[in-house]
């Protein structure tokens, strides 16, 4: 016996002459598509996209007539939907109205409620609705699933929830059946691509200049920052309550929108206050209660319903005209759903729709950008809505259209979701050598199933313009804490190898690798034979050309490069990090330094989405915190490009006074000052094959051989003075062999060439000119200022001082004159002054505020603090010493904190009365000790004299006390450019800068 849709009596119409007027365009569009679609494909499922309203329900009920089904399945997300789809199935009065069905037999429509306990049930139905935890077989064991060709038709409505396993199983398993799917919003909220092949998409744009959507109102009332949530809840309550009132609005449903269950009750209570009744339909009410109001709703006598998870996609209430959007939804496709519902028009709901909202922040993280103008006061809501759904769907279509002129990949990998991060490592080619992959062909020994340093390759391609050869790799990762192999899990990794050829004489071709995976990258340029005969890494500074093109907006982290190498206990690389962290650097920050690497935000406009972008010039690394789809990952490349060789002049370089570092071309041609070793190298655990540490080695140079591209070197055991290696460093940071090579060995590792560990950790060469060489990059000389022009120092009459001795205990076994702390103190004591009132403190131990500390108080709130620190000589005479220097710049920098720190006077109040220690001693001043007292908060009967209660200016200098050094003799040092005058000079330069805004800095010395 034939099914309904089989019988050629019921007169049903789509392309009669004359038209069946009810038809709308949307309608006949999706309804052709279909046929032209399975004229040539049967089982790979259809999908319809278009907007809520436009007459889904329609396209749903006219399908199964185009292709005479005997028997198809109707797979709904919701029991509201199901209600409604089976009472649409069973009526058919939708195409009746339209004038596209004649007669009045209906189809046999079975809802399915729970799980089926047999088949058969399903045998005498045209129509089988049902949810998707139902009728999915992920929810039957393998025995008792329904039959595959029990359906020769299957309608998904809402398909974005199609790529779900319970859904996606349903599709896969009726794989013999027609599919059709359709939704208003063809992509799922985790942006997982809907299943099927779009066919028809029908444009927001058009369904509103054809009359079927209507204008928003969208009212959002001002609060303010501070407004709490009842406060808003009131707002909108009150406003919408006033519109409800209105009489246009008198046939007007009014829908308020929770977050959670509890939400809709204290809702409901809100507008109960408002004498306003509102049902609260949740998912937790009974079926009965819930078909009751929802009964209500459609015929009128529930004029008001707050909801939470309820009502969604898919339910159709023609009068509703109002919504309380009390709490916003999570997602742009929820947003979208609930203005669908208010856009529909309705010849016997005529009135204009209202959204009431209040203007606040509460639009979450992940939709700022998408849903940023939504929520703008007086939008015009549904001419945005296009920008939102219509964009995404051209988006996805130009992927698509973009992969299918890839290699097919696996079912597992959707090359249209790919969305490599833009980031590469840079090197030029500085020959005529061309990857070969440029022909469109993958090279050998990376085309799938072939093995790659214990990974497979998945997946390989070359993009369409042969720009990009793209290989998908997989691996297998074992978590660090277990050895058992019972936990180890797939592990996929993306690889982008970009080859962009040369453009004219001034631009060379540049090759870009993208991978995350440093073990998989040696094999892969193997493979393509790309070389350091070929490549060399970007230049550093059109590296940091590149960035500093860009709309930088904040800089947020840098790092930078101590020229001078460094040591056990230097720091050789620092980094600062903050808003606008390039703002606050100072001199003492990046003195003898290079640029290392940058993080900053960048914006590409107005209304444009701002993203973070750096680049690490030691490593040719640049990198931007934006994911593209694959279409558009060439041009991101592109444009770092264009960037990368601009000669444009850049308005607001990074760190201008910063050193920066260029391609080594050729050694500067002036005599070599210095070469030290890698600092990585001074105290690591490598040593010759007879123990001996290279770190002790003594790198040399050979004057008499200069040469533009390499500096010969050799290595000397300063013990014995024998050469134990002998070699030369090239313009690519390269070291190599002279001779016989030297192994070296760390631990019980297999020996390993001395040349080849020099080149991976290069040694540093300084010239006299100031120019510092590391590996293949030259800096030039930074412009700071470090001379000595910032110092007037104060020179004391040291004649009856011993300068080797710091303290009286040290001083007077010795014999030989005062200490240096007895001539500070004479002269502290005996110097004139216009304060009020002046203390002075001896404070010398360990944990010290400062050797010798000065107090003035100049006004009624006016203070003046000296911290003075001193140490003694490692010589009888002053000279130029750095070990002298050293110690006590360290605490000066340090001391400078005291300045700023309130808890300064109560730290010396606990140290006069000797509840802490070292003691703070009292030299000169006890004619005011009662005066002192109260200002250290000693007297509580006197608490108005109290520093630590009282508005206080502090003013307050930090000084250097060392009579070892000589003033003329560092200056006749410096100006020879002696190493340990320059030392000096910038340790001076450090603790100047260190002080800042903090206070004044001061150096007591020799003359």
């Amino acid at each position: 016996m034939p099914s309904f849709y089989q019988e050629p009596s019921h007169g049903f119409g789509l392309f009669q002459t004359p038209e069946v007027p009810g038809w709308r365009p949307p309608q006949r569009g999706a309804l052709g598509a279909l046929l032209g679609y399975w004229a040539v494909h049967r089982v790979k499922p259809a999908l319809i996209a278009v907007p809520t309203g436009s007459g889904k329900t329609a396209i749903a009920l006219a399908t199964p007539y185009l292709v005479k089904s005997s028997r198809m399945l109707v797979v709904v997300p919701s029991t509201q939907l199901r209600s409604q789809t089976v009472s649409a199935f069973k009526k058919q009065e939708v195409l009746r109205q339209m004038g596209a069905l004649a007669g009045t037999a209906n189809p046999k429509v079975l809802e399915v409620k729970g799980r089926l306990t047999s088949w058969h049930d399903c045998e005498d139905a045209d129509v089988v609705v049902a949810l998707p935890q139902s009728i999915s077989p992920e929810h039957y064991s393998e025995g008792s699933k329904a039959p595959v060709d029990l359906f020769d038709l299957v309608i998904v409505d809402e398909a974005h929830h199609a790529p779900a396993p319970t859904w996606r199983a349903i599709l896969d398993h009726f794989d013999g059946a027609r599919k059709v799917l359709l939704t208003a919003t063809p992509r799922r909220r985790d942006g997982k691509r809907v299943p099927g092949e779009m066919i028809f998409h029908y444009p927001l744009r058009a369904a509103m200049s054809d009359g079927y959507y209507k204008r928003v109102q969208a009212r959002l009332l001002s609060v303010s920052a501070s407004a709490q949530r009842h406060e808003c809840d009131e707002l909108i309550r009150d406003a919408i309550v006033n519109e409800l009132n209105r009489p246009e609005h008198a046939s007007s449903t009014l829908l308020v929108r929770a977050g959670t269950r509890s939400r809709v009750t204290e809702l409901v209570q809100l507008y109960r206050e408002a004498e306003v009744d509102v049902a609260a339909l949740t998912s937790d009410l009974g079926e009965a209660r819930r078909t009751q109001i929802i009964d209500g709703l459609q015929n009128g006598t529930v004029r008001a319903v707050a909801v939470v998870g309820m009502l969604g996609e898919g339910f159709d209430l023609q009068s509703l005209r109002l919504a309380a959007y009390h709490d916003k939804h999570k997602s742009v496709a929820s947003t979208i759903q609930l203005i669908g519902r208010l856009v529909r028009s309705h010849p016997d709901f005529p009135q204009p729709s209202v959204l009431m909202t209040v203007q606040d922040a509460d639009v979450y993280p992940g939709l700022r950008g998408a849903l940023w103008d939504l929520y703008q006061e007086d939008a015009d809501w549904p001419s945005l809505l296009p920008g939102i759904i219509d964009d995404a769907i051209a988006a996805e279509a130009a992927d698509k259209a973009f992969v299918n002129q890839l290699t097919s990949s696996p079912a597992e990998l959707s090359l249209e979701s790919i969305r490599p991060l833009v980031r590469a490592t840079v090197s030029e080619v500085h020959d005529d050598w061309t990857p070969s992959f440029v022909d469109g062909s993958v090279p050998t020994g990376l085309e799938p199933g072939d093995e790659i340093r214990g990974r497979q390759v998945l997946y390989s391609t070359v993009t369409p313009e042969h720009r990009t050869l793209l290989v998908v790799t997989q691996g297998m990762r074992s978590p660090r804490w277990t050895l058992d192999s019972g936990l180890d899990a797939p592990e996929y990794a993306l690889h982008l190898i970009t080859y962009l050829p040369p453009t004219g004489a001034s631009r060379r071709a540049l090759l870009l690798v993208n991978s995350g995976d440093g073990t998989v990258m040696p094999t892969v340029i193997e493979a393509l034979d790309a070389t350091t005969e070929h490549l060399r890494p970007a230049d550093p500074e059109r590296l940091q050309r590149a960035f500093d093109t860009l709309p930088r907006l904040s800089v947020s982290n840098v790092g930078v490069r101590n020229t001078y190498g460094g040591g056990r206990g230097s720091a050789s690389y620092k980094i600062f990090a903050g808003s606008g962290v390039d703002r606050g650097m100072r001199e003492a920050d990046t003195a003898q330094a290079a640029i290392g690497h940058a993080m900053a935000q960048v914006g590409e406009g107005a209304g444009s989405a701002a993203y973070n972008t750096g680049l690490a010039v030691e490593k040719a690394k640049f990198w931007e915190s934006r994911y593209v789809p694959l279409r558009e990952y060439d041009s991101a490349l592109l444009d770092f490009t264009d960037r990368y060789w601009s000669l444009a002049e850049i308005a607001a370089p990074l760190l201008p006074s910063v050193a920066r570092g260029v391609r080594l071309d050729r050694f500067p041609e002036v005599p070599v000052a210095a070469i030290e070793m890698h600092f990585l190298l001074l105290a690591s655990e490598w040593t010759l094959l007879d123990g001996f540490p290279i770190g002790r080695l003594d790198l040399q140079h050979d004057l008499a051989v200069v040469s533009g591209d390499h500096l010969m070197l050799a290595a000397v055991r300063p013990d014995t003075g024998a050469t134990v290696w002998s070699g030369y460093l090239n313009t690519q940071g390269n070291v190599v062999d002279a001779d016989s090579p030297t192994s070296v060995r760390r631990g019980h590792q297999p020996p390993r060439l001395l040349s080849d560990l020099l080149s991976t950790m290069p040694p540093m060469v300084y010239f006299l000119n100031g120019q510092i060489v590391g590996g293949a990059t030259l800096y030039q000389p930074p412009g700071v200022q470090r001379d000595l022009t910032r110092w007037t120092p104060t020179f004391l009459d040291w004649s009856a001082t011993n300068i080797e001795k710091e303290t009286d205990r040290s001083a007077k076994p010795a014999g030989k004159g005062d200490s240096i702390h007895h001539t500070l103190r004479t002269h502290l004591t005996t110097r004139t002054t216009t304060a009020r009132r002046r203390w002075v403190f001896e404070n010398d131990g360990s944990g010290e505020i400062a050797d010798l500390i000065v107090l003035e108080l100049r006004g009624t709130n006016e203070v003046l603090i000296e911290l003075w620190h001193a140490k003694p000589a490692s010589g009888t005479n002053p000279s130029v010493r750095v070990t002298d220097m050293q110690v006590v710049v360290a605490q000066a920098i340090k001391s400078r904190r005291w300045l700023t720190d309130r808890g300064l006077w109560k730290e010396m109040a606990d140290r006069y009365s000797g509840a802490s220690s070292p003691a703070l001693k009292l030299v000169d001043g006890s004619d005011s000790e009662g005066l002192l007292r109260a200002m250290l908060g000693l007297m509580p009967e006197h608490p108005a004299w109290s520093l630590t209660n009282r508005p206080t200016q502090v003013r307050g200098t930090v000084l250097i006390a060392q009579p070892g050094l000589s003033w003329t003799q560092l200056k006749d040092k410096v100006n020879q450019d002696e190493l340990s005058a320059t030392q000096i000079r910038d340790l001076l330069a450090v603790f100047d800068d260190s002080l800042g805004a903090l206070g004044d800095s001061a150096l007591v010395c020799s003359p």
